[in-house]
């Protein structure tokens, strides 16, 4: 009887930390929804995962947008006058597949460093929303995150 007394207990443990973690990862989903403007209200666990998912896309997406108009910014304000229609077409690269991997792979080596140098000036202009207030710590969980 011992036996199955101690298994049972062992397993209502076991229950007990999967049903915590489970409350501190919906925790932090729905702080992460709301951090970025995604509706959490009835909707199940993987679906909020799947709607951050989306979201996080969109976010990168606006901040390639972002970042690549800033430094066409940057570029008109050296080159007065430069075509930026044309700069907009793409690389000017040869027609040799080869040779063309070749150029590209140059010119992003060439641009990589200056290309952070760059970034790293625009980085005060980044803004992360902010964090709910009601975190798992502050709710006193301690998920599989914390």
């Amino acid at each position: 009887m011992a036996e199955a007394t101690s298994t049972a207990d062992a397993l209502q443990r076991s229950l007990d930390t999967k049903a915590a973690d489970r409350l501190a990862l919906q925790t932090v989903v729905t702080s992460a929804c709301e951090g970025l403007g995604v509706s959490a209200s009835g909707s199940s666990l993987p679906s909020r995962v799947e709607a951050l998912y989306s979201r996080v896309g969109e976010k990168m997406r606006e901040a390639l947008h972002a970042g690549v108009k800033k430094a066409l910014a940057v570029v008109s304000s050296h080159y007065v006058g430069i075509d930026l229609p044309t700069v907009c077409e793409g690389y000017v690269l040869p027609d040799d597949e080869v040779e063309a991997q070749e150029e590209l792979q140059r010119l992003e080596d060439a641009a990589d460093a200056l290309g952070d140098a760059l970034a790293a000036f625009f980085d005060a202009e980044v803004e992360l929303p902010p964090l709910s207030a009601q975190g798992p710590a502050q709710a006193g969980q301690q998920g599989p995150l914390s």
